[in-house]
C-alpha cells in the first residue's frame, strides 16, 4: 500500500509537471460547492454518489465530486473580461462509494479546463495532446480509447423538419439513453403515449401555447392550488413535460421514418475515418446535411494526429458520452480494461461550451477540458508490465 501511495504522488507531481509545462496556470476551488449545481448537471450515476448536506445556515452544499464546475466557477469569480485562459487544478474529490467497494471515498484528481479559447478544433486537439502526454508520463502504453462528439447529434435534430416540442423531447431525452431508445422503439413500432383522462382539461388547455404562454399557466395554476414543484424540478421542467404530453394528445407526431433514422445514426460505431464515412452516408440517404459539424470533426482529429495522437485503436460511436449533460460537443475517454469497468478510466474530458454561462458568465464562452486519475494510472502501469505491452 505504501509503494502504491508513492507512486501515486510521484505521478501526480510529474502531472503537474506536465500541465505547467504546457502553459497552464495553477489554480485551486473551494472543497465544498453549492449541491444544486452538481445535482442539475451530473448524469443520474454521479448524483447517487455526491455527498450533499445542509450547512448550518441551511444552505444545500456538497464536497466537489469533481473539480470541471469548481474551476469553472473560480474563472467566472476571477475573469471579469472572459478572457482566454488555460487552468490546471489538482486536488481531493468525494464520492460516496458502498460499503462493498475497494474504491475510495476521497481521492486525487488532476485536470485542465482551457476557457474561452476561440478556436475550437485547435483547443479540443490541444486537449487530446494532453491526454496522451499524461498516459506517457505514467509510463501507460497499453489503453482503449472511446470518443464522441455531441455536437452531431444536436446538428442532425436541427437540420430535420420536426416539430419544435419533438426537437426539444429528443435533445432532452438524448442523455438518458434507455428512455431514448425505449421512445424511438415505440414510435418506430407504431406506438403512440397518450395523456391520462384526468390530465385532458390541463393538456387540452396548454395546446397551441409557446413555452412561455404555458409556463405561465403551469405557475397560475399552481399557485391557485397551493401547490410546490416536487422532486427537485423546476416550474420549467414540469411545464415542458407537460407541452409533450399535450402534443401526444394533439397527435403531434414524430414520423417513424425520422424515428429510425435517429435511432440508425446513434448506433454508428467505428473508427473515427469510418465513422464519419456512415454518417456522411446515412444522413445523404435521408436528405439532410450536417456536414459543417461533421468538418469541425475532422478537422479536430486531423489537428491532433498533427500532434502526435494516433487514432488507430480509438473507437468513434455518436451515441458515446450520454453520462454528463454539460457536454455539448467532443467527449472522449482513455480506459484500460485490465482494471474492471468500475476503474478502467484513466482520463476523461469534452467540450461544454454552455457551461459558464448556466454558472452565470454573462456570454457563452467556449470551454474544453480533461479529468485525470493519477491513482488508476499507476494502476494501469502496473497492470501493463505485469501483462505485458
Amino acid at each position: 500500500m505504501t509503494d502504491t501511495n508513492s507512486a501515486e504522488k510521484i505521478c501526480t507531481e510529474r502531472l503537474q509537471e506536465l500541465l505547467a509545462s504546457a502553459g497552464t496556470t495553477a489554480v485551486e476551488a473551494p472543497v465544498i460547492q453549492p449541491a444544486d449545481i452538481f445535482l442539475d448537471l451530473s448524469g443520474e450515476a454521479m448524483r447517487r454518489r455526491i455527498f450533499a448536506f445542509s450547512d448550518p445556515g441551511g444552505d444545500e452544499v456538497c464536497l466537489r465530486p469533481e473539480l470541471t464546475i469548481p474551476v469553472c466557477r473560480e474563472y467566472i469569480a476571477r475573469e471579469t473580461e472572459c478572457a482566454e485562459v488555460r487552468y490546471a487544478c489538482t486536488g481531493p474529490v468525494y464520492r460516496y462509494q458502498t460499503k462493498q467497494s475497494e474504491k475510495p471515498r476521497e481521492f486525487v484528481q488532476a485536470g485542465v479546463e482551457f476557457l474561452g479559447c476561440g478556436d475550437n478544433e485547435a483547443a479540443d486537439a490541444d486537449v487530446l495532446c494532453l491526454a496522451v502526454r499524461a498516459l506517457e508520463v505514467a509510463q501507460v502504453t497499453d489503453y482503449d480509447v472511446n470518443m464522441g462528439d455531441l455536437a452531431l447529434f444536436g446538428a442532425l435534430i436541427d437540420a430535420l423538419d420536426l416539430d419544435p416540442i419533438w426537437q426539444n423531447r429528443l435533445k432532452r431525452e438524448f442523455w438518458r439513453p434507455e428512455r431514448f431508445r425505449a421512445l424511438l422503439d415505440d414510435v418506430i413500432a407504431g406506438k403512440a403515449p397518450l395523456a391520462s383522462t384526468q390530465q385532458a382539461g390541463l393538456l387540452s388547455a396548454m395546446a397551441g401555447l409557446d413555452q412561455t404562454q404555458a409556463t405561465a399557466l403551469i405557475e397560475d395554476t399552481l399557485e391557485l392550488s397551493g401547490i410546490s414543484p416536487v422532486g427537485g424540478r423546476s416550474v420549467e421542467e414540469i411545464t415542458q413535460r407537460l407541452m409533450e404530453r399535450a402534443a401526444d394528445a394533439a397527435a403531434v407526431t414524430l414520423p417513424v421514418a425520422t424515428a429510425q433514422l435517429i435511432a440508425d445514426f446513434i448506433a454508428i460505431e467505428d473508427t473515427p475515418d469510418e465513422a464519419v464515412k456512415k454518417i456522411r452516408a446515412l444522413t445523404k440517404s435521408f436528405g439532410v446535411s450536417i456536414d459543417e459539424a461533421i468538418g469541425k470533426m475532422e478537422r479536430r482529429l486531423k489537428l491532433a494526429t498533427e500532434k502526435g495522437v494516433s487514432f488507430d485503436k480509438a473507437r468513434f460511436s455518436t451515441g458515446f458520452g450520454r453520462n454528463m449533460e454539460y457536454y455539448t460537443g467532443l467527449v472522449f475517454e482513455f480506459t484500460q480494461p485490465k482494471l474492471g469497468n468500475a476503474e478502467a478510466l484513466l482520463v476523461g474530458g469534452g467540450r461544454y461550451d454552455g457551461l459558464l454561462e448556466y454558472l452565470g458568465a454573462p456570454q457563452p464562452i467556449p470551454a474544453v477540458g480533461c479529468a485525470i486519475s493519477p491513482r488508476r494510472l499507476v494502476m494501469a502501469a502496473q497492470a501493463s508490465a505485469i501483462g505485458g505491452t
